[in-house]
């Protein structure tokens, strides 16, 4: 009996650590999503060799709406250089296909990305990551950065 105590601890144990989100350094977990034109991607394979900037948003998060246009325009500071500009959208039952249209954003709108945000250990959007080009998490925006510090650490992040 203590054998199978301790065999169900061990169990235990390991899948809390399993299911650890990824920290800073770590290699970021791949995920295969729709495109708002229902076209499937994954992250490996759609951003090879490029660094990535993902951000998990809603319709309905003022926060986000506050940090978007800032980060439109470090899309567009970068969109010659490899970078890729994500937008996976998260606990929505708005319309974030016509939200994006209407504020022209030119980030690569994801559909129903609940399960990626769990995966990447997002309990509040605005989610934010930065990805390097070997898919090792390079910044993550914390609960309660500002905007202003969350868009210095994005681009440093990226310069780098």
């Amino acid at each position: 009996m203590r054998a199978l105590i301790t065999v169900f601890w061990i169990f235990l144990a390991t899948s809390a650590f399993a299911a650890m989100p990824p920290q800073t350094g770590e290699k970021a977990p791949d995920w295969i999503l729709s495109t708002a034109e229902g076209k499937r991607i994954s992250l490996y394979d759609d951003s090879e060799g490029k660094k990535v900037v993902m951000l998990f948003w809603a319709t309905w998060c003022p926060f986000c709406h506050e940090l978007m246009p800032d980060l439109e325009a470090l899309r567009k500071e970068f969109e010659e250089q490899d970078v890729k500009f994500y937008a996976l959208n998260v606990w929505d039952d708005g319309d974030p296909r016509g939200f994006m249209s209407r504020k022209d954003y030119g980030m690569k709108l994801l559909l129903q990305a609940d399960t990626v945000a769990q995966r990447y250990g997002v309990v509040g959007t605005p989610g934010l990551f930065v990805i390097d080009e070997e898919k090792n998490i390079t910044y993550i925006r914390h609960k309660g950065t500002s905007k202003d510090a969350a868009i210095a650490s994005v681009k440093e992040a990226l310069t780098f």
